[in-house]
This record gives structure tokens, sequence and C-alpha cells, in this order.
């Protein structure tokens, strides 16, 4: 089955990431798009090759022949699209952070499961080729026993003008929270892909610079269920970035640096290996190939609902931790039945 694609939201996400994915992998067509604004809903659909444009989002969900949607909202609009998604019928492609908590997230995978249909969340970076060989020098053992993971981001984000676009990402009330949750968030999900889920965290969420609502810095310590200890630095005041991500085990340590430019130093003893592994020019293609195989041939989802949660779990306890003073249990992914809801 040809996956025939609407987008709800046609902003820079879609413009640059997933929107070139649809059209381009085999089996994935975009059909139809849905912007508020019905006249800048008509350009991406003609410059994209989509058939159909709309302004309301029921007009879309509506389209027969749209079988998938990729909400490529701001934050708080994740988890009504995409329950009306799941409603009418069709897969969904979310885009991340997952959703504003932990609750929506519960609220978005019963709403799949109940129709028939597939979620993933758009944490595109496990399709990385930098990152899949982490994950295979760790299968291995190349480094021994995971003991500390390291993860160092940050850069300068002055927003634009109020009302401008993408002023939305630092108010938390629609992007759901700042460097953490809008960037950082992609590191947390690698380190849950790669070395499991997070047990407790002890964090420092503040905006100490910038003046927004949201956080421009967050540091935490973490204990994974594993046992091993990780740290994460993210912060948006720097004017010379970092991008580290790294693993120290009881025989070596891997280090990438930077993760998005795809420079691998692994060391074992006095050993070292370096590895060159750009990331794809388009960012969603792996996750669109994915996503078309697991509809058409049962191949498990890389990201799905229940993986793209664990990864605002981690943040809800975080923002918690900050508040309190204290460590914070991080949640569990329990589910739990969910009513039917009429659209929104």
């Amino acid at each position: 089955m040809t996956l025939k694609w609407g987008i709800i939201g046609c902003g820079d996400v879609a413009e640059r990431k997933g929107g070139p994915a649809l059209y381009g992998v085999e089996g994935s067509e975009l059909v139809a798009v849905m912007r508020r604004d019905i006249a800048k809903a008509e350009d991406f659909a003609r410059r994209h090759g989509a058939k159909r444009w709309y302004s309301q989002a029921g007009d879309l969900l509506d389209d027969p022949e749209v079988n998938a949607v990729y909400v490529a909202t701001p934050v708080h609009l994740h988890r009504d699209y995409t329950v009306q998604a799941a409603e009418a019928g069709k897969h969904v492609l979310c885009e991340k952070p997952m959703a504003i908590n932990a609750e929506q997230c519960r609220e978005m995978i019963a709403a799949c499961r109940e129709n028939g249909v597939k979620l993933m969340i758009a944490y595109y970076r496990r399709t990385y080729p930098i990152v899949q060989k982490i994950k295979q020098l760790l299968e291995e053992g190349v480094v021994g026993t995971p003991m500390l993971v390291r993860v160092n981001l940050t850069g300068y984000y002055n927003p634009p003008a109020p009302n401008a676009p993408g002023e939305w990402r630092s108010d938390p009330a629609i992007s759901g929270g700042g460097v953490m949750f809008d960037v950082g968030s992609h590191r947390l999900d690698v380190m849950v892909y790669l070395l499991g889920e997070v047990e407790k965290v002890a964090a420092f969420s503040e905006t100490l610079h910038c003046g927004y609502k949201a956080e421009d810095s967050a540091v935490l310590s973490m204990k994974l269920g594993n046992g091993m200890h990780g740290g994460a630095n993210f912060n948006w005041n720097v004017g010379s970035s970092s991008d580290e991500f790294e693993i120290y085990g009881t025989e070596g340590k891997i280090l990438a640096r930077p993760l998005d430019g795809g420079h691998l130093e692994v060391y074992r003893g006095k050993q070292m290996e370096v590895f060159e592994l750009p990331p794809p020019k388009v960012t969603h293609w792996g996750l669109v190939e994915n996503f078309v195989q697991a509809v058409n041939e049962g191949m498990p989802l890389l990201c799905s609902g229940e993986e793209g949660m664990k990864t605002s779990l981690i943040m809800e306890a975080a923002y918690g931790s900050a508040k309190t003073g204290r460590a914070e249990r991080v949640g569990k992914v329990r589910l739990k039945e969910r009513g039917q809801q009429g659209r929104k």
C-alpha cells in the first residue's frame, strides 16, 4: 500500500525536514496539506507537489485519499490533531517533542491503539548513521560495560520578535519548554535508544540570560535503569556552540563530537578508530522509510508512541526536580483505556 500523506502544519520543519521525505521515499506520496492561512497552504502544496490544500484540519482528515497524517504543528496541538487523525482512521507521524506532558502522550497512544493505526514520533536522529554505528559498537561490547553517558549541547538562541514565525518556541504554553524540550529532547531520545530508560533525575532548569518564558539552560544528573549514570547540559546562551555525545565503558569510550556532524571516535585501551558518518540530506528520510515498512510489512517502528513518551517522562521529571530541589523518579509508560472523543 502506498502511504498517501496529508500534512497538518506547513511551517519550517515540514518545509525542510518532513515534507521532502513524504514525497521522496518509495511507497510514499504527499497528496494534501493543511495550514490555517489558505494562501500559504496553497503555496506549500504547489511547491511540494500536493494535489489539494485546506485551511481546516477536519477537511484534510475527511479527504478519502489521505491514509496517513504528518502532524508538524507547535507542540501544544500535537495531542488534539493526533487523536483526531486516529479517529479518522489515519496513521500518524507526529513531530517531537511528542506532547506538552506525559498524560497527553498516553491519550495519543491510546487513540491510535483503539483505532488500529500506527503512531510514530519524529525523533529522526535514531536513523542517523552515527547513531546506528554507536548502537552496533555497544551491542558488540567494543567499550565493555557502559558506565557513564555525557551529553553537552550549547548554542545561542535569540527568539524573534513577538508574533514572528518561530517566536512560539520560547513560550512554554505552546512549545512545552525551552532548550531542553526543544533541542535537548533529541539527545535524551538518542540516550534512551542506545542505553535504555532513565530511572531517576535531578535537575536545574532556569532562564539565566535571554529573558523569555522558557528555560534557556538545563542541567540534568541521571541514573539509568541499568545502573549507569548520565549527565546532560543544554544551554541557549553560549556564543560558541558544542554538540557532544559521549559514552564511557569499562574498556573504552565512544565520543561523537559533533553528533550532528557525524564525527565519531572510538577508544579501546590505547587504540583509537575514527569514523566519518554524516547525517542524511533529508533528516526524516529514514523515519518515513521505516513507517512505510511498518505499515506494509509489519516491521517495528523505530520510534513508536511508547518510545517517544519515554523522553517526555524524563523531561517531566526534570522540570519537577527543578521545582522541588529534589531528585525525582521518572514515570513509566503505563497506558490506559481512553473514552472516545469527538473532533475539536
